[in-house]
């Protein structure tokens, strides 16, 4: 229940797909109009089994929360992996997911109505075909991040500073509750200037170089009436230091003093259009219930570890160490690489699973009579191992 409906960016699932989304969506809007930016509490109590559930950060207007990403070729999947491991850095990883966007699927897939945010980041020219694509997406309500990219429209235009490029220059950012942020990062060479018009509320400075001329270097746009918004950046916060090209090992030392400040502003500019970038709290491990559908079997599982762990209980593997005790005691300590195994059922309950339930519906001779239960563990591949 708390999966997400997504459509992929794969051509052929999204022919056989978006057939159907439309009425899906029209059949979850009458649950979900009164959902709240917050979650809604009391949605939750009357449709518990709604698979709205847990989606509160989701635009649920209608845009299924994937996160696109187009490099302007074909052969960049390297690129593409280290933009997507910054990304999952930053934001609620259970919430989106992230794919390419191929050059061969611009003008073809439905992909303006099936994503949240598209990210642009290469400093290859843009089609003109390609730009009225991502116009379109604008103008449909969707978010576009562009790093270092020849992308823009109406009100900026980019001017070249080749004396800038690929150099590490202090930059000053401005914070959603209007504060400042100093840090060093790598320039592509290229700033923005302000097209001289009538309207320009649309145009919102974020960055600029800490110089003398004070160059643009980040910018916020806004975009027709459904709420379409860009943030183009001209400084690279998009790459991991150790895969940016920059010129001396000074600029290798400021960029990594300034690492953590850059996922701070990254961070800020996903919030700024509209992503979630909360880190969910780890749950604590729980102890395993060793639980059997068969009383006469359980206790001739209990006689065959008798002679299968030692003198403590335990069963040693190479990742994780299995600990077995009669009953749960109050500091029992559970790891990553020791899981106590509680081999008396008395104790056991859970909300999330009925053993009566399973005995009921167990048809099997031998199979799944003995199982291994707990709520929170690692990897059941660890657990298992030996």
């Amino acid at each position: 229940e708390h999966r997400h409906l997504h459509l992929s960016s794969c051509h052929e699932c999204l022919q056989l797909e978006n057939s159907t989304i439309e009425s899906v969506r029209c059949a979850s809007a009458e649950n979900i109009p009164e959902l709240s930016d917050d979650g809604d509490s009391k949605l939750e109590e009357k449709n518990d089994d709604c698979p709205a559930r847990g989606i509160k950060r989701i635009n649920l207007a209608g845009k299924p929360p994937n996160v696109l990403i187009y490099l302007g070729s074909e052969n960049a999947t390297v690129e593409f992996e280290q933009i997507k491991s910054i990304l999952q850095e930053c934001i609620d990883a259970d919430s989106y997911t992230i794919y390419q966007l191929h050059e061969e699927q611009v003008l073809k897939d439905p992909w303006i109505d099936n994503s949240l945010l598209l990210i642009i980041a290469t400093e290859k020219p843009i089609s003109k075909e390609n730009h009225k694509q991502f116009m379109k997406f604008l103008s449909k309500g969707g978010k576009i991040l562009g790093f270092s990219s020849s992308f823009v429209f109406e009100g900026i235009q980019i001017k070249r500073r080749n004396k800038l490029k690929k150099t590490v220059q202090e930059v000053v950012v401005s914070k959603m509750d209007r504060t400042e942020i100093k840090l060093n990062l790598l320039l592509s060479g290229c700033i923005f200037e302000e097209v001289v018009k009538e309207d320009t509320s649309k145009v919102k400075t974020l960055s600029q170089l800490n110089n003398a001329d004070k160059d643009t270097v980040i910018v916020h746009l806004t975009y027709g009436d459904s709420g379409g918004e860009a943030i183009l950046s001209q400084a690279h916060l998009e790459l991991d230091i150790n895969s940016m090209d920059f010129q001396t090992e000074e600029d290798f030392n400021l960029l990594k003093i300034s690492n953590t400040k850059r996922y701070e502003v990254l961070k800020e500019m996903l919030i700024s259009l509209g992503l979630s970038c909360e880190l969910r709290e780890i749950p604590t491990l729980t102890p395993i219930y060793l639980l059997s559908s068969d009383e006469e079997i359980h206790l001739g599982f209990l006689k065959w570890l008798e002679g299968n762990v030692d003198s403590e209980g335990l069963r040693a593997s190479s990742k994780v160490s299995l600990k077995f005790v009669s009953s749960c005691q109050s500091k029992m300590e559970v790891t990553p690489s020791l899981m106590p195994v509680i081999t008396e059922t008395g104790s056991f309950s859970s909300e999330h699973f009925s053993l009566k339930t399973y005995q009921e519906n167990l048809q099997t001779k031998k199979l799944g009579k003995i199982l291994l239960f707990t709520e929170v563990t690692t990897t059941t591949m660890d657990l298992l191992d030996g």
